[in-house]
């Protein structure tokens, strides 16, 4: 099994305003939205990418702001992980602005 993460900060942009972001950003990078925790600020995904399911989870830190993705799926790459975060990046700051 393959996962990969990344940690990212949006200045200027609270825990709160990137949680709810995120789960419109779901969908909008071709997954959905599995299950949220609005206290933990965290937001469960998965979908299928080339075959495979994938699965995200997102969580915005209330210590310091940032958002960490982290995805994971049986049998793909790597790189098609990285795919999918930048993916789900991408929808985050088309939301956010």
């Amino acid at each position: 099994m393959a996962s990969t993460q990344e940690k990212f900060t949006f200045q200027g942009k609270n825990e709160k305003a990137i949680y709810t972001a995120a789960i419109e950003a779901v969908p909008m990078a071709g997954l959905k939205v599995w299950k949220t925790r609005e206290i933990a600020h965290l937001v469960l995904a998965e979908g299928i990418v080339n075959g495979d399911t994938v699965r995200c989870n997102i969580a915005v830190s209330m210590v310091d702001g940032s958002t960490t993705i982290t995805t994971e799926a049986k049998t793909l790459p790597e790189s098609e992980l990285r795919t999918v975060i930048q993916k789900l990046k991408s929808s985050l700051r088309e939301i956010l602005g």
